[in-house]
């Protein structure tokens, strides 16, 4: 690249510029490709440093080897770049911790809400059918011994663990809903 194509293009003449563009914008797209492996980051960051060079043309040296700069210019490009990508990255990573965080805040306070509105829907079971329901359920015993330990049919114990499952299903549908909606 001689000096005068530099000087002219100091001056502004968009020839000298378009000369200089076509002259090395394979080898500056080559470069960043080769260094961010992406097409698309590679076009714009070249296009980016041809506008950079014709932004600062006034301040070029007529003495400077062209291609330097130009790879100069590219190389913070890229890096910019990168640091962009980074800081995206980081930033997608905590909304996503934060956004499982949040579920998990979520999930929680809607699983306390719906053991206490079970609590409180046992507890409106007539108190025969509550107990055998709690002997079932929370202390886990099988039927028949609930019908040994109470004295009564395992029948009877079949039939009120049902009737408490089905009033419970019943009521609990509204609440339910409340929390999908």
């Amino acid at each position: 690249m001689n000096s005068q194509t530099l000087r002219l293009l100091r001056e502004g003449d968009e020839k000298a510029f378009e000369y200089i563009f076509h002259y090395y914008y394979n080898q500056i797209y080559t470069f960043v490709l080769n260094t961010l492996f992406d097409k698309t980051f590679a076009e714009d960051i070249t296009q980016s440093v041809f506008i950079s060079l014709w932004e600062k043309r006034e301040t070029i040296d007529l003495e400077t080897n062209i291609a330097p700069l130009l790879y100069t210019i590219a190389r913070n490009q890229v890096y910019r770049q990168t640091e962009r990508l980074l800081l995206k990255y980081k930033y997608e990573q905590y909304q996503q911790e934060n956004m499982q965080e949040n579920r998990d805040i979520e999930e929680d306070v809607n699983d306390r809400f719906l053991e206490n509105i079970l609590s409180e829907l046992i507890e409106k079971l007539p108190s025969d059918r509550r107990r055998i329901f709690l002997l079932s359920r929370k202390d886990n015993l099988s039927n028949k011994e609930i019908a040994s330990r109470l004295h009564i049919s395992e029948k009877t114990v079949e039939t009120q663990i049902r009737r408490s499952l089905i009033f419970l299903r019943e009521k609990l549908k509204y609440y339910l809903n409340l929390l999908i909606f």
